[in-house]
């Protein structure tokens, strides 16, 4: 009776180790405004006044799918020059390029943080001179001379 109750423990117990490290592995999300920011995205547009999402049929006509609501914000995944201009927002879905909308691409630091990559630290001079621009570029560590010593 022993054996069991220890091998029914032992069970939970390694299920409960495997259950936590799956979920310490999950990368945290990079949000980007109201969305998150995902790999293959090249943009997002946000509705300005309420505007329509459209469907691209194949012989290039759009078909009505629903009305967008003011405030709303969609992720692009492609631009097409049909129709004066198609942003791609999934599903064959499209949303007109005109002044309803607003077009934004993400920042270098998100998609450096999509991939993974720590963004880049901006040195600032604790005792600016004036005339000094801010924020300084660090030093370029191209022009470091290694010495060794033996």
């Amino acid at each position: 009776m022993n054996i069991k109750k220890f091998m029914v423990l032992f069970v939970i117990t390694l299920s409960f180790i495997f259950v936590n490290s799956a979920y310490a592995e999950v990368e945290k999300k990079v949000m980007w405004g109201k969305t998150e920011l995902k790999v293959g995205q090249i943009g997002k547009v946000t509705v300005q006044s309420d505007t329509t999402l459209w469907k691209l049929e194949a012989d290039q006509s759009l078909t009505k799918v629903r009305s967008l609501k003011k405030g709303e914000e969609y992720r692009v995944y492609r631009y097409i020059g049909a129709h004066n201009g198609l942003y791609g927002v999934g599903g064959g879905n499209f949303v007109k390029k005109d002044i309803s909308i607003k077009y934004e691409t993400p920042s270098k630091a998100k998609l450096k943080l999509l991939k993974g990559d720590k963004p880049d630290v901006v040195e600032t001079p604790a005792n600016p001179k004036p005339g000094d621009t801010l924020p300084v570029e660090p030093p370029k560590k191209d022009n470091l001379t290694v010495i060794s010593v033996e």
